[in-house]
């Protein structure tokens, strides 16, 4: 046995995150032959799943889940799940969660991004996310019911559940604060023709709207139009769910992510960072990217 080989398997690389990110690189480990130890961490109780398929297939009934054909035990992965990291300590080269201590040698942080809430609207009857599994399981029933939706955000999650929501039957209002879908990620030249989407599914698109209050069975606009709704669904972006880290000196971006560089490295040794929890410097855009989808 080689020395090299005898360091990889004494090494316990410790991946937070049981999405693509934090899933892809447990793979990748093992495609590249590491044979330490590797643990692999998800807040849901679920098997580790693609999203994409949550605001398709999922929402639809058309599938129960979209769980990743991966044989975490024929790798040699530890999969803990249901379990949230709460903490990091990286004198001690350790992570806490609500079970106790996890040590690792090497800490990848994938732990992905988070949606916004719209400010008022949590709590009030028949508002939605469209993040879990869990999410597109609650949203089921209102698509069977048929009800009136009114979506908050033309940005993809907005335009996929529009869309699966008046292929099951609804009657759909999308709200957008800027002046055409997407605003925010495309140019206009690119986002405007994507107007027709709304269009063609027979959804009501309204743009240049915002929202003032969420109540019980109704959208207030900031001009005073009232939408009646039966369900609201939010979808005004996500941030990076990077809260957990406070007070570990692990460098952070204005808006929230963690800064790595061109290897993924963070601001502290033997920590990485991937997916949707970090920022990267793009040598082919030279600028710093944060990449949501």
């Amino acid at each position: 046995m080689s020395e090299q080989q005898t360091q990889s398997e004494a090494r316990h690389v410790v991946v937070v995150g049981a999405g693509m990110a934090g899933v892809q690189t447990a793979v990748a480990l093992r495609e590249q032959g590491f044979t330490g130890a590797i643990t692999l961490i998800g807040a849901e109780p679920h098997q580790p799943y693609d999203r994409p398929p949550l605001s398709k297939a999922v929402l639809l009934g058309k599938a129960e889940g979209s769980a990743f054909e991966v044989d975490f035990e024929a790798l040699g992965v530890d999969l803990r799940l249901g379990l949230e990291v709460t903490g990091v300590r990286p004198e001690e080269h350790r992570v806490v969660t609500e079970a106790g201590e996890v040590a690792y040698d090497t800490l990848v942080i994938a732990t992905g991004a988070e949606p916004l809430t719209l400010p008022g609207s949590q709590g009030v009857p028949g508002v939605h996310l469209l993040r879990t599994l869990d999410d597109a399981r609650r949203l089921r029933p209102v698509l069977d019911q048929r009800h009136r939706i009114v979506v908050v955000g033309a940005g993809w999650i907005g335009a996929e559940f529009a869309t699966a929501a008046r292929d099951a039957g609804c009657e759909v209002t999308v709200v957008e604060a800027a002046d055409r879908p997407l605003a925010e990620v495309l140019p206009a030249a690119v986002a405007a023709p994507m107007t027709g989407w709304y269009t063609e599914s027979g959804a009501e698109l309204v743009t240049g709207a915002r929202v003032q209050a969420v109540v019980p069975g109704e959208v207030l606009l900031a001009d005073g139009r009232r939408l009646p709704a039966d369900a609201v669904v939010i979808g005004i972006g996500a941030r990076p769910a990077t809260g957990w880290l406070a007070g570990s000196d692990i460098a952070l971006g204005p808006e929230g992510a963690i800064t790595a560089d061109a290897r993924l490295r963070t601001s502290l040794p033997d920590v990485y960072a991937v997916g949707d929890c970090a920022s990267f410097p793009s040598a082919r855009f030279g600028e710093r990217l944060l990449v949501h989808h």
